[in-house]
């Protein structure tokens, strides 16, 4: 009887389980059906915000810092920066692709960015920003070097800024076509069974047989002159009485 018992309650509290895991999923699902609309909603509104501020999605920052202590070159930066960015990039300023920002590297609005681009000094840096996130960014370090000339300073500034907003203009080209795998080498067709077994001549020279070196049975001549007889003349010869 107790186990019968048992095994009831045990399958009272499965079913009960599974159809509280159930209901609970067609809460979920109902309540995901009713939130999609109004996350839509809430997202197009948020697009629409970001069309009425006009702001593009893309924009270059133009940072300039400075610390508490601010010494002539320092505001000699700042001012020929400020500028040179205002009279040659109004069309840019006026429609938002660059900003102009001044910050204090020491103070709390602007250390996080200096931790960032490792700012300890007096500095121009250019930020590339893409839907309010910071993606690249470049100090310029000449600006020091460059400060007491006035246009080699402009001039510096200005092509690094043309060159950045240049980068943000270049949109990815279309990738190079994979090129072709390389071709396999032809294999060698298989010995045909009703040819004949040729055997092929080895490059070894010891199965080249060599002649005998054995030097030939040549007669020397003699150097002993010949043996040529010579005529009696004192015999023909009548003396004289």
């Amino acid at each position: 009887m107790e186990l019968k018992n048992a095994a009831a309650v045990c399958l009272i509290s499965f079913f009960s389980a599974t159809l509280v895991l159930l209901i609970a999923r067609a809460l979920d699902l109902q309540m995901a059906s009713e939130l999609k609309p109004e996350l839509t909603r809430i997202a197009d509104e948020l697009e629409a915000l970001r069309g009425r501020s006009g702001l593009p999605e893309d924009q270059l920052i133009v940072y300039c810092f400075h610390g508490n202590t601010r010494c002539p070159t320092c505001n000699a930066i700042e001012s020929q920066a400020e500028e040179t960015v205002k009279n040659d990039f109004a069309a840019e300023l006026e429609s938002g692709d660059i900003e102009w920002k001044v910050l204090n590297y020491e103070e709390p609005d602007g250390s996080d960015l200096a931790e960032k681009f490792d700012v300890q000094i007096a500095s121009v840096v250019l930020a590339r920003r893409h839907r309010g996130q910071i993606v690249d960014w470049k100090p310029l370090g000449k600006v020091w070097a460059l400060v007491a000339d006035k246009p080699a300073f402009a001039d510096y500034l200005r092509g690094e800024i043309r060159q950045m907003l240049a980068a943000d203009s270049v949109k990815p080209s279309t990738p190079p076509a994979a090129a072709p795998p390389e071709a396999a080498a032809p294999e060698s067709p298989p010995p045909d069974p009703d040819l004949p077994d040729i055997p092929v001549p080895s490059s070894d020279p010891g199965d080249i047989p060599v002649p005998d070196s054995a030097p030939l049975d040549i007669p020397v001549p003699s150097n002993d002159p010949p043996d040529i007889p010579v005529p009696d003349v004192t015999s023909d010869i009548p003396v004289p009485q």
